[in-house]
């Protein structure tokens, strides 16, 4: 086969970018040597707020032919660390936030469902594992939120705290072989569609909103592609990214579909002037229940299902996202409930 001369280095090393000056900057390397090129050939990982990416000239389109070696195996996590993790949620800040708007049934059901854990790297951190399809724990990401507003900690720089168990541990030989959060829920589910959103955190609180369907998360603007969709190349895609992300997860979306796959990006997020770049789904959705201070609800639901009639009674756009999902019977009988409430409520 061949191989690129230089490619981008795949370790979790990181430098500081020339442009925005953070320390996201992802160097070149000669693929030969291992060897960085100059500090001006790199990709910032923040695509959204810098997106610098400067590639080597001249000789970066030439290739060499190299013997074909396997990748290496990818490493697990032990599951009893996952189990340790289990632990003091009255000290996990993003729980804490989770509790402020749902009942302490609905979030320990979500705890159980997407085995969110505890770390003690900063006092109140969550940790996301990635558990494949086949139950193996390929990574744990370590996140900082504020228990109140449930937004990322950032340190002094403008930095959102974020970690990995295995960088934690210093796993020396750990291989690091990423999927979506929440791919595991494929061995559980029992619809034909999925779900997908940029964020772990989104993923989460949607599935509260909208535990009907199966949320899984990309970790990122990048993670829409075929290595980590593989797995759910069978179900039908709803992808709902960021704002700002639309083009280009249409784009790689077009592409994956002409392999077999069947994803739908919706854009709804996109065509909304009121909300700024970076918003998400989940987003939109805590954002219009604070900004309804004396709902009008008139029959016996439960508090999460209070919640969302009043979103979608005060964003009458959002109850139209279930029509995306193309998951109601023949008579339409989900669509119709929604339209009900919201003629009722209104």
């Amino acid at each position: 086969m061949k191989q690129f001369k230089y490619s981008l280095d795949k370790s979790s090393k990181k430098f500081i970018c020339p442009k925005c000056t953070k320390r996201t900057f992802v160097k070149y390397i000669e693929t030969e040597t291992g060897s960085y090129l100059s500090d001006t050939f790199g990709r910032c990982d923040r695509e959204t707020n810098c997106g610098y990416h400067s590639t080597p000239s001249g000789d970066f389109k030439n290739s060499v032919e190299v013997i074909y070696t396997p990748p290496p195996k990818p490493s697990f996590h032990d599951p009893d660390l996952l189990i340790q993790s289990g632990r003091n949620f009255k000290k996990n800040n993003f729980i804490l936030f989770l509790k402020t708007l749902f009942s302490d049934a609905e979030v320990n059901e979500a705890i159980l469902k997407y085995l969110i854990g505890t770390s003690k790297h900063w006092s109140g951190a969550t940790i996301f594992w990635q558990i494949d399809n086949n139950e193996k724990i390929r990574h744990g990401k370590i996140m900082l939120f504020n228990s109140e507003t449930g937004k990322r900690v950032k340190d002094q720089h403008g930095k959102a705290l974020i970690n990995s168990a295995r960088s934690v541990l210093k796993l020396k030989n750990f291989t690091l072989n990423q999927c979506l959060f929440g791919l595991h829920l494929v061995n559980e589910t029992k619809q034909k569609t999925i779900a997908l959103v940029e964020g772990e955190k989104t993923a989460v609180i949607m599935s509260l909103f909208k535990p009907q369907y199966t949320w899984m998360a990309t970790g990122g603007k990048g993670g829409l592609k075929s290595e980590f969709l593989k797995p759910i190349k069978q179900y039908k895609i709803v992808a709902f990214p960021d704002k700002s992300e639309y083009k280009d997860w249409l784009n790689k979306a077009g592409e994956l579909n002409k392999s077999g796959f069947n994803i739908v990006v919706n854009n709804w997020l996109e065509q909304q002037c009121n909300y700024e770049a970076g918003t998400d789904l989940a987003d939109v959705y805590l954002t219009e229940l604070k900004a309804i201070e004396h709902p009008k609800v008139e029959f016996n639901y439960t508090e999460t299902e209070k919640a969302i009639h009043r979103i979608e009674h005060h964003t009458p756009e959002i109850w139209e996202l279930i029509k995306t999902f193309d998951l109601v019977d023949s008579n339409n009988n989900e669509i119709n409930k929604i339209k009900i409430n919201h003629e009722i409520n209104t």
